[in-house]
């Protein structure tokens, strides 16, 4: 919503009675014709009505208004580029708004005609990636692009502002003062490990933050009085590992925990481990009933279609499902579960809070209940850990794992593989046989894990036998693989951005600069005359250099300490007599300009530049180079025999 919207949402939550359009206008210096449409705008954007009209006037929803569930901060206005970027970009995308007028986004951000113009101008260097333009006509800005770049780049959007860490250790602990989390946090891993069940970093961290509020409530006296308590145990494994676990949370804080209690662990145990619920939706169906699974299914289809985001990986659909049971069931007897963290979740994630919101308003009009502020950020840290979840998994490599769950078999391997590989692998799929696996899943793939053998073949994925019997001896074979496939995802990213992020341009050979100091300023020049970064770029880069060199033995990378560049670039510089760089001789400088739209890509690009540049061989060849055409032709030619190796 923009600001105006804002205002009139604060206004109307003022008031004791329905206020007509006119009255709403002349309060807040509008036109009656403009409160309409923001009427509808709202209501069209929470897809209920937010605010009622009646012969009387406007009001604002009951529900909405007691339970607090928007923040309106005036306080909250953007201040930096990337701040008022990512505003209109919201505005624009998921606003679904065709213009924006600019001279509402200088009320609305408090800035000048020639400030917003300029942030403008510089969205288009900021993401130039995503193949979005952004063009102003008629003293409006417009948008223009593929719908799925569109959705790519709100994708981002929503991705940084959802870094609330959320589940971070650290936060947790200022939160629940009287419990050792960290201490906890063991218990939790060494059990998991003892008892052969993998944890990835996010069930953990979930599993954590409901202990934590079960322990909390125990120890403060809140005890469940009532709910399910019949446990559906599969194996002797999970009854294991679950009463270990209770008898370790029991002893160490002091607390007793019911049958109640005790199958809301049960419950948070099969929905974050590797387990039985989720590879089979009938049994997450026994549980939560088909009410709650339609419901769920029909939200990840709405945030799709209204924000962009696929939230229908079971990863997330499990234990939301599990947590919206919950809250239908506290809400239905009046109680709600304190969130020490909601002011920091509405503050650094407030798309985030909004889907919640979203959701919080559909419940309590399809169950008549309420929920508060504190239930709907426990909603909002579900969407934010699956975002999360997401993006750290970009930067894995992508493998199915083909086995025949004889006795468990592949459920092990799977554990086992996480277990000792989790921190370098995304496992996408476990299939038992290779007609599951689709062309669209393979090309997916990097690595394809298989126990039999396998008539398909393709070329940019691995295809690697093991064996079920004895796995640790082949953790040798599988870390070569795994890294042999990270180092060629590595070089394919530099190749298919190369043009994206070299200019001839940005290239200069034999120049004739001698030090460190005079290259810097040539390259850091270069880029600012093409507005790819600000003026105080050079002396970011500076302090990244007075940390330590960035020189590597015949090259040198330096790039600025932060990523605020408008436009990721690399600038180049090649001496065949060297650059005096500290105590060292360079001839190959490459200055790294790098956007926070693209950080996923620059570790990738760091490491396959260090790589490619760290034999004196292709040095050699480098200094050779008279123009920038010899310098793509080589860069190629050495991606290319790196991979046929």
């Amino acid at each position: 919503m923009n600001k105006k919207q804002q205002d009139m949402m604060r206004y109307l939550s003022h008031q004791t009675k329905p206020m007509t359009s006119n009255e709403i206008a002349n309060a807040l210096n509008l036109s009656s014709r403009s409160i309409k449409n923001y009427v509808h705008e709202i209501n069209d954007y929470y897809g209920k009505n937010i605010i009622s009209s009646s012969r009387n006037g406007y009001s604002l929803n009951d529900s909405f208004r007691s339970n607090l569930l928007i923040s309106l901060d005036e306080d909250q206005v953007p201040q930096t580029l990337e701040d008022r970027a990512f505003y209109i970009i919201k505005q624009l995308i998921l606003n679904r708004t065709a213009s924006l007028e600019l001279f509402d986004l200088c009320d609305s951000l408090y800035i000048s005609y020639s400030t917003i113009k300029s942030v403008i101008s510089k969205m288009n260097k900021m993401f130039s990636s995503y193949q979005v333009e952004f063009y102003c006509e008629n003293n409006c800005v417009h948008i223009k692009g593929t719908e799925h770049n569109k959705r790519k780049l709100i994708g981002y959007v929503i991705n940084e502002e959802s870094k609330t860490s959320y589940l971070n250790t650290e936060i947790l602990q200022n939160n629940f003062k009287e419990i050792d989390v960290n201490k906890l946090q063991n218990i939790i891993f060494t059990t998991f490990k003892k008892h052969n069940y993998y944890l990835n970093d996010f069930a953990a961290a979930n599993l954590i933050l409901h202990l934590l509020i079960i322990i909390d409530r125990e120890l403060n006296g809140n005890i469940l009085q009532s709910g399910e308590s019949e446990l559906d145990i599969n194996s002797n494994q999970e009854k294991k590992l679950l009463d270990d676990l209770i008898d370790q949370l029991k002893k160490t804080f002091k607390i007793d925990l019911n049958v109640y209690e005790i199958f809301e662990i049960f419950m948070l145990f099969k929905a974050n481990a590797n387990c039985s619920l989720n590879d089979s939706t009938n049994d997450l169906r026994k549980i939560v009933g088909d009410d709650i699974l339609s419901l769920v299914n029909e939200y990840v289809s709405k945030i799709n279609n209204l924000y962009m985001l696929d939230l229908s990986n079971s990863s997330f659909t499990t234990p939301f499902a599990l947590h919206l049971k919950n809250l239908i069931f506290r809400a239905k007897a009046k109680q709600s579960t304190k969130n020490p963290m909601v002011q920091a979740i509405k503050k650094n994630s407030p798309v985030v809070f909004d889907i919640a919101i979203y959701i919080a308003i559909d419940l309590m009009n399809q169950f008549d209940i309420d929920i508060n502020e504190d239930e709907t950020s426990f909603l909002a840290m579900h969407i934010g850990a699956e975002i999360e979840r997401q993006e750290i998994n970009k930067s894995k490599i992508p493998t199915i794992l083909v086995c025949p769950n004889y006795h468990e078999t592949a459920k092990n391997i799977f554990n086992a593989l996480m277990l000792n590989f989790g921190n370098q692998i995304n496992i996408l799929d476990t299939v038992p046989n290779e007609y599951e696996l689709s062309e669209e899943l393979i090309s997916q793939t990097s690595i394809i894990f298989t126990t039999i053998p396998l008539s398909v073949s393709t070329p940019s994925t691995t295809i690697l036998n093991i064996s079920p019997i004895n796995l640790a001896s082949q953790f040798e074979l599988i870390q070569t693989t795994i890294t042999r496939q990270k180092e060629q995802y590595k070089d394919y990213k530099l190749k298919i951005n190369f043009r994206k992020f070299f200019e001839e341009d940005l290239f200069i050979v034999n120049p004739n600069l001698q030090t460190k100091q005079q290259v810097l300023t040539y390259l850091c020049d270069t880029l600012i005359s093409k507005s790819y970064v600000d003026s105080d770029f050079e002396s970011k880069v500076y302090q990244r250099e007075k940390a330590a060199t960035t020189a590597f033995g015949h090259v040198a990378i330096p790039h600025s300490v932060d990523m605020n560049a408008i436009k990721t670039s690399i600038s180049v510089a090649i001496s065949k007599k060297g650059f005096q760089w500290d105590s060292n001789i360079v001839n190959v400088v490459f200055l790294l300009a790098i956007n926070k739209a693209d950080k996923q890509n620059f570790r990738y690009l760091y490491e396959s530049l260090i790589s490619l540049f760290s034999d004196d061989e292709i040095i050699q060849e480098v200094k050779n180079c008279k123009q920038f055409k010899d310098f793509e032709n080589l860069i190629y030619s050495k991606i290319q025999s790196k991979d046929d190796e």
